[in-house]
């Protein structure tokens, strides 16, 4: 029972048989079996289908969904608690300022506190960084945009100083790409100073920090960024560019104890 159930959920979260299958490692016609097999010991349609590749939950569906997520839990829950110190494992995604200037503290105080948990760390931006919690391919996110994350829970862990930084005669703006949460701190200030220099579009905190480095560009970037680059000039700006940072995460009744821990840890 507990394996159609991990493929309905899987179903459910993906609306789709092939991307469910793909994420199963099993194949599509034992997908659909399993679905129909489900459906006859329920004696309920599941999901309406409109063809192999969309498919839409019924009502049924959406409260059967419910109950398998609450089943998993407890039974892997349950499971954790009969086992002997079992090595658990913490899925965390990053957006890329996070990922960079946060990271590299996080890490050493979740090893030294969870000894017996294995981290694993992701680094994107922050729309992807919320799909793949959504999708429960993360336990935690941390992102910086305050993009719509609903239904997942959104808490603020920290705020963020943004900087100008890099020398005053720089002759070319370093442009965070599209996706990133400092573009929009980069192109109000172009704005609000009527920047005329060309801009270089750049999707690596790294990079442009590097550069500074060298004395090329100017850029707003997270002041903790610039913590172990003393060299590299930066003024300070007004508040309205400091930002809240986010971190995200299921429903907390759905997660494992060692998750819920660790975002204790976190919220302290």
């Amino acid at each position: 029972m507990n394996d159609l159930l991990q493929t309905f959920m899987k179903v459910y979260e993906q609306r789709n048989f092939t991307k469910a299958s793909q994420l199963l490692f099993i194949s599509q016609p034992t997908i659909s079996t399993k679905i129909k097999q489900l459906e006859k010991q329920l004696n309920t349609e599941l999901f309406i289908r409109q063809g192999p590749k969309n498919i839409v939950p019924t009502p049924a569906g959406d409260l059967f969904y419910t109950y398998a997520k609450q089943t998993i839990h407890h039974y892997e829950e349950t499971l954790s608690l009969m086992q002997e110190k079992p090595r658990q494992t913490c899925r965390i995604g990053c957006s890329h300022t996070i990922a960079h200037a946060y990271l590299p503290r996080i890490i050493p105080m979740l090893s030294t506190t969870f000894p017996n948990v294995d981290f694993s760390f992701t680094q994107a931006n922050s729309e992807t960084i919320a799909t793949s919690v959504k999708q429960q391919q993360l336990d935690i996110g941390f992102i910086e945009k305050p993009i719509d994350t609903a239904p997942l829970q959104k808490h603020v862990f920290t705020e963020d100083e943004l900087v100008l930084a890099g020398k005053k005669d720089a002759t070319v703006w370093l442009m965070r790409e599209a996706q990133s949460g400092v573009q929009f701190f980069n192109e109000l200030y172009v704005a609000e100073h009527t920047i005329q220099l060309p801009q270089m579009p750049i999707n690596s905190n790294d990079l442009i920090i590097q550069l500074l480095k060298q004395s090329f560009g100017q850029s707003i970037i997270s002041k903790k960024c610039l913590d172990e680059h003393p060299t590299i000039p930066y003024e300070h700006l007004r508040d309205a560019y400091t930002r809240p940072l986010f971190i995200i995460y299921e429903d907390i009744n759905f997660l494992q104890p060692i998750v819920k821990q660790i975002l204790y840890y976190f919220e302290q």
